[in-house]
């Protein structure tokens, strides 16, 4: 719409857009909700005489962006501000990262500084920033601009677009969102009804001016702000179903609705808090906390609440999206039971692990706690604010696992999401990335894993698109991965990578005098009611049978079989059976002679049986001599540097398993 300048009434509330495209944003987003906005397009010096004219004629509350806005607040015109966001600069800076031609930006000279940082934090280089005030400067800064030999600009306004476009050199302009106009007509009516309720008190309508001004810079989901003795004022429609309010919440403490703010912390020192990450009401959020301060006077505070977090850290500060399990890591050292000098000192190098940034390999038997470790030693890092996402490699098909990691354009395959899917790397951008199972991978995805370690950038299926990225990678296994190696099962390049520091979680048959105290952690978990005295003491008895099983599952074999045990304790199991009765009930004794458990994917309880003899000549080792040759001390060694898998001892010794069982057996071996 043009200028209309005739004596008619306008609306109280009216767009002076500095460029058409915002005029026509404003007048679909007032039209969707139904408001009677007057739509005007105005630059600088000439929007102060535009709304001269429109307040002689009944206009009360204007709404504007940047250098327009400005110049008619410093008029004395009541402006509703249309924010530009770090995320609507950073979507354009992000297009000239990497860009070898010169660019000028043309900007108004309160942003100036605020666009020096952002392409000092994205790396954007050969960039010339200019500033103006008023309409002359504009002009003025333009003719530079075009005067520079730039090859791209980025500015509005109405003269750089249209010199650029006539000369055909490239440009972008930063142009405002539906949401944060939206933003800005609501600020716009708040404004007018205080003017209409309370004209007397201006000072007072000035700071919430202030304010609403902060909330559209700082545009989020659920916004609540507070005064300066810490009381609800204002609360949308978003926080009251975020943290389940109604109306009345308004005019309440805010340290009695959401003591987790620490708002007295936040008064005591008034200074800004961006993206940190808080549990309040079982949600997970990230919370930014701005105090209002004005001549000096602590004001009051506006929060905003995500949660979906989207803020990077040198593209956008940081990426952390709720995607699926993993993004968050609950658990810490001091959940990890056990007093066993083994333990300790597994955890005492883990905790050395988390204060640095290299890879960590996690080896040890399945069971044993490698992710809880993971998480432990992210929760102790510098990383602990960033996402945690772990992902099992042996639990998707291997057609599917790079996707997941790297992630996919749109049409990548049949089937891939519309707009494509961000990888598990992006999602891990600023924190941790947990890869369980990681001997599982094929080689193909161990090639692009490689790659990403190494150049600290990945690149999504069926995109030519590089994304850096800054993940500290923690890799866990229950293989020999050295083996996989020198069987070319696994690459060595890879393996040296993820290899840098190394973790090997002890079993649960090296750290038995922690049995007892895992087993009545577990009894507190499954026994609710009030028997739990009762069936701890009960399950007591059970310990020193339990403390001579070499528990092949480890701690996840424990948790089964102490869940079993409590629920049977807990229905009145009769007390005249004893413990070793308990524990064969349960399928859990050996079936063997020495106290050696079996070894995963055996039956518990069968006994082995020899194989039947196929020669009358004495039976050989692979190395030719008689069996009867190995002795009792070599079976034992063998076992022993074998983890007491009887089917790795028996090949180390060159004999059969059947061969090796006879020999325990002869030998009496415990």
């Amino acid at each position: 719409m043009g200028n209309n300048t005739k004596k008619a009434k306008v609306p109280e509330i009216c767009l002076i857009a500095p460029s058409q495209s915002l005029a026509d944003l404003t007048r679909r987003v007032a039209a969707d909700r139904g408001l009677e906005v007057g739509i005007y397009v105005a630059v600088l010096d000439d929007g102060i005489k535009l709304a001269e004219e429109l307040m002689s004629r009944g206009a009360r509350i204007f709404v504007s962006r940047k250098g327009t806005a400005e110049v008619l607040a410093r008029n004395h015109f009541t402006v509703a501000k249309i924010s530009t966001t770090l995320n609507d600069y950073l979507r354009h800076l992000d297009l000239l990262k990497g860009y070898q031609g010169k660019t000028v930006i043309v900007e108004y000279v309160s942003f100036i500084n605020e666009l020096k940082q952002l392409c000092r934090y994205l790396g954007v280089e050969n960039t010339i920033i200019l500033g103006y005030q008023n309409a002359t400067e504009y002009e003025q800064c333009v003719k530079m601009a075009l005067d520079s030999h730039a090859t791209c600009f980025m500015g509005g306004g109405a003269s750089l677009p249209n010199e650029a476009k006539r000369q055909g050199i490239p440009y972008t302009v930063v142009e405002n969102t539906y949401e944060s106009v939206s933003i800005a007509l609501d600020a716009a009516l708040q404004l007018l009804n205080v003017q209409k309720q309370e004209r007397e008190k201006r000072k007072e309508y000035e700071i919430q001016l202030q304010k609403h001004q902060m909330l559209m810079n700082y545009t989020r989901d659920a916004i609540i702000n507070v005064d300066a003795r810490g009381m609800v004022s204002i609360m949308n429609m978003e926080a009251r179903r975020m943290f389940h309010l109604t109306h009345s919440a308004v005019g309440r403490d805010i340290r009695r609705l959401l003591p987790e703010l620490e708002f007295d912390e936040l008064r005591r020192t008034p200074e800004q808090v961006v993206g940190q990450i808080i549990r309040i009401q079982g949600q997970l959020l990230s919370v930014n906390k701005i105090p209002i301060v004005m001549g000096g006077q602590f004001e009051g505070a506006i929060y905003f609440f995500q949660s979906v977090h989207d803020i990077q850290k040198s593209e956008q500060r940081i990426r952390l999206q709720l995607h699926q399990k993993g993004l968050v890591a609950k658990y810490h050292f001091e959940d990890i039971l056990g007093i066993s000098d083994s333990l300790e000192r597994v955890k005492l190098i883990a905790r050395s692990y988390a204060q640095a940034d290299s890879s960590i390999l996690l080896t040890g038997e399945t069971g044993t706690g490698k992710e809880l470790f993971a998480q432990s030693i992210h929760n102790s890092s510098p990383r602990r604010n960033g996402p945690f996402v772990a992902i099992n490699c042996a639990a998707l098909p291997k057609d599917l696992l790079s996707s997941q990691l790297f992630g996919y354009e749109e049409g990548s395959f049949t089937g891939a999401a519309k707009g494509g899917k961000p990888g598990i790397f992006e999602l891990a951008h600023g924190g941790t990335i947990f890869l369980d199972e990681i001997g599982e991978i094929p080689e193909e995805t161990q090639i692009q894993l490689l790659r990403v370690l190494q150049e600290k950038e990945v690149r999504r299926l069926s995109s030519d698109k590089v994304i850096p990225i800054d993940v500290r990678v923690i890799c866990a296994t229950n293989r020999n991965l050295a083996l996989e190696v020198k069987e070319r099962r696994f690459r060595m390049d890879l393996f040296f990578r993820i290899n840098v520091l190394k973790l090997e979680i002890p079993p649960l048959r090296e750290r038995k005098e922690d049995i007892p105290l895992l087993a009545d952690h577990f009894l507190e978990e499954y026994c609710r009611g009030g028997r739990l005295a009762e069936v701890r003491a009960r399950m007591h008895g059970l310990y020193p049978r339990m403390m001579e099983y070499s528990w092949p599952g480890n701690i996840r074999e424990l948790q089964a079989v102490t869940e079993r045990i409590a629920i049977l304790l807990d229905q009145g199991f009769p007390m005249e059976i004893d413990a070793h009765m308990m524990m064969e009930e349960f399928g859990y004794l050996e079936g063997e002679e020495g106290g050696m458990g079996p070894e995963p994917g055996e039956r518990p309880g069968a006994e082995e049986q020899p194989e039947p003899d196929r020669k009358t000549e004495p039976e050989e080792s692979a190395s030719g001599r008689p069996i009867s040759e190995c002795r009792k001390e070599d079976i034992i060694r063998a076992l022993k540097n074998h983890h007491y898998r009887r089917q790795e001892a028996a090949q180390a010794l060159g004999i059969s398993r059947s061969t090796l069982w006879r020999l325990i057996r002869k030998y009496e071996i415990e």
